[in-house]
């Protein structure tokens, strides 16, 4: 009895024990970069899209004094210039020009691999229709050709939902094309990320987490709990694609890499695994509403046992036994043995 409620109580009590130490667990990223690789249909199961310093594509408005319904472009502050070098900006023009409406994609279910040629101070852009069915595994390594020889290249890796993507496009042609924007992004730059999203020209990746800086390879995973849905007060509910990013340009993160002047060269192999079994997430909540529970409950049912145990006497069946009383007797009062 009493090993077993040391065991309950240190149980629940191990959280706010740890919770205070030093010891730390990081998190192991997903390794498993192989499987049956399936052809791309580019525009079915994967988009690629492209932002480059040279175009800004994103500058269309209404004109109303234009005969209505056509469209024109709201120029930008800085000159695009045609002194394009080609050798640092091997994207078409189909890429950084996308088709509008977007199409759409099927949920991502096959295994591909494709390679990115990213541009110097631009990004290279994947869109996926992640399935809530499947764990998609992301396997990124990145690289810079001179030659025939490769070299490791540093760069950042973003994952980023529709909505969250149309941010971070934002920025891109705030900083390249409207100069008042990159002094203003440059001036809230230092915020944290816990209040980077009250940053108007700000920008989060997806759970605030999948972003990845500085760096020359990563490999990640992501399972979601059902279709990403973006609420908004003030607009109708809509559906989330998933964009990844290869950032080659310097954004307006304070740790992120900088533009290399050369072309970076990205190998991307995307890995999906059907899962069996997939919780709803309302068990989420109702999992930490248990715990929580059991925690205030657990200790006031150790003590009334505790406090009652022996009080029953041993069961109501069972006789009750008297100490005997051992008097002292005086020693005068003793009779000594007759002879």
């Amino acid at each position: 009895m009493r090993i077993s409620t040391f065991l309950v109580s240190l149980f629940f009590l191990f959280p706010l024990i740890s919770s205070g130490s030093s010891l730390q667990f990081e998190a192991q990223a997903a390794t498993n970069c192989a499987g049956d690789i399936q052809p791309i249909v580019w525009n079915e199961t994967v988009e690629r899209q492209a932002l480059v310093p040279f175009s800004d594509y994103g500058g269309w408005e209404f004109d109303e004094m234009s005969g209505g319904g056509e469209m024109a472009m709201d120029e930008p502050e800085k000159e695009l210039g045609n002194d394009v070098d080609p050798a640092l900006h091997p994207e078409e023009s189909w890429m950084y020009n996308p088709m509008w409406p977007l199409p759409v994609l099927e949920p991502l279910s096959t295994d591909h691999y494709t390679t990115l040629l990213v541009g110097n101070d631009s990004a290279g852009v994947l869109r996926f229709n992640l399935s809530s069915q499947h764990r998609t595994t992301f396997c990124i390594s990145l690289q810079t050709v001179a030659g025939n020889t490769s070299a490791p290249a540093v760069a950042d890796v973003y994952l980023l939902t529709t909505s969250q993507y149309e941010m971070y496009e934002e920025s891109y042609r705030s900083n390249h094309f409207y100069t008042w924007m990159e002094d203003f992004e440059e001036v809230l730059s230092d915020l944290s990320p816990e209040w980077r999203s009250f940053n108007p020209a700000g920008w989060n990746t997806y759970r605030d987490v999948h972003q990845y800086e500085n760096t020359d390879e990563v490999t990640f995973s992501v399972s979601l709990d059902g279709p990403e849905v973006y609420d908004s007060l003030f607009d109708l509910d809509s559906y989330q694609d998933f964009y990844l990013v290869i950032d080659t340009w310097d954004n307006s993160h304070d740790r992120d890499a900088e533009s290399l002047d050369e072309v970076v060269v990205a190998d991307v192999t995307v890995i999906t695994e059907e899962r069996t079994f997939v919780l709803p997430p309302w068990t989420v909540p109702l999992l930490f509403f248990a715990m929580m529970a059991a925690l205030v409950t657990v200790p006031f049912i150790l003590n009334s046992r505790y406090m009652n145990a022996g009080s029953d006497g041993g069961g109501s069946d069972a006789t009750m036994e008297t100490v005997p009383m051992l008097e002292q007797v005086p020693v005068d009062s003793v009779t000594p043995p007759s002879e």
